[in-house]
């Protein structure tokens, strides 16, 4: 399904002006990332791990993010969602959580080398995933794309469930 926008200025903010919800913003994009979610999903359950998984995964050994605090505000989400998450992890043998040096109470997650491997593995299907998408759009209009969604993210810092 093709979806085009005829607004234009501002008639996109007036009440008489003909209103299409395929037309919204809201509803491209959440349709737009739900169709990813979904097929995402569908990929890594191959590997027996979840998107949010997956996002711990990465922001781990990708991003070096390794404080829980730290990766459950990276992924987006609240901290009950984060230990219940690295707790099912650890309990795969994924991940370790260590104390660090310095500080009794402060602790490090990194990954097992199971973790890595999974990694690894996930990756390449990630990385196809978000080509199948992009490369729809020529290299620069995805650039703009991938800057008008930055753009609109401005500010935005809720925390989810599920990212």
């Amino acid at each position: 399904m093709k979806y085009s926008c005829v607004m234009t200025g501002s008639e996109s903010t007036s009440a008489s002006a003909p209103y299409s919800l395929h037309d919204r913003l809201g509803f491209r994009v959440s349709r737009l990332a739900a169709i990813m979610r979904a097929s995402l999903d569908k990929e890594l359950s191959q590997l027996g791990l979840t998107r949010l998984e997956w996002c711990v995964l990465a922001s781990i050994a990708l991003e070096g993010i390794t404080a829980p605090s730290g990766i459950a505000e990276n992924i987006g989400i609240t901290r009950p969602t984060a230990s219940r998450t690295f707790k099912q992890m650890r309990d795969k043998g994924w991940l370790v959580q260590n104390l660090t040096e310095g500080d009794g109470r402060a602790r490090a997650i990194t990954l097992t080398d199971a973790g890595q491997d999974l990694l690894a593995r996930a990756r390449v299907l990630v990385d196809a995933h978000q080509a199948r998408f992009l490369d729809k759009l020529d290299p620069q209009a995805a650039a703009h794309f991938l800057s008008a969604l930055d753009t609109l993210l401005e500010g935005v810092h809720d925390r989810f469930d599920d990212p």
